[in-house]
């Protein structure tokens, strides 16, 4: 018997993510990443990654997922809605339906995910007091089985 490697587990939330009409119409599915941040930033993004993968079963996998919405200030999101709210409105989306989704397929594996933490808040000022991001972030545990081949 052999095994496939476990699936990517950010990628899985993205392609879930980007599928749900509810969270695009927040934020376009070009801005959900697993990677870095967009350059101009010109409204909501979000970054998924793994800070942590768990299991005693190589087929069993329970990736921790975090997933930080950031937004940038009102004058470049233009509206009404505080920019610091949104972003917490948009973690809460992200992890309301992943916890609520039903077993996913993804690359030949299956995974459910289980709402750990969040949304935490956070002002981002690093590049500069005149641009700050507006970030809250929200962390899930998936339950991912991994593909098994013979």
């Amino acid at each position: 018997m052999t095994t496939q490697p476990v699936p990517f587990a950010p990628g899985a939330a993205r392609m879930f993510l980007i599928a749900q009409p509810e969270f695009t119409a927040l934020v376009p599915a070009s801005s959900v990443t697993t990677r870095e941040a967009p350059d101009p930033i010109t409204g909501p993004f979000v970054t998924i990654r793994a800070p942590g993968n768990v299991g005693v079963d190589p087929l069993l996998r329970k990736p921790l997922i975090q997933i930080d919405v950031w937004t940038p200030k009102i004058e470049i999101l233009g509206g009404t809605t505080d920019p610091e709210e949104l972003a917490w409105d948009i973690a809460a989306m992200a992890a309301t339906l992943l916890a609520r989704a039903r077993a996913q397929e993804f690359r030949a594996s299956a995974w459910t995910a289980r709402w750990t933490d969040g949304p935490i808040s956070s002002i981002d000022t690093t590049r500069g007091p005149d641009q700050p991001l507006y970030r809250a972030l929200v962390r899930l545990e998936m339950k991912l089985r991994a593909p098994r081949t013979t």
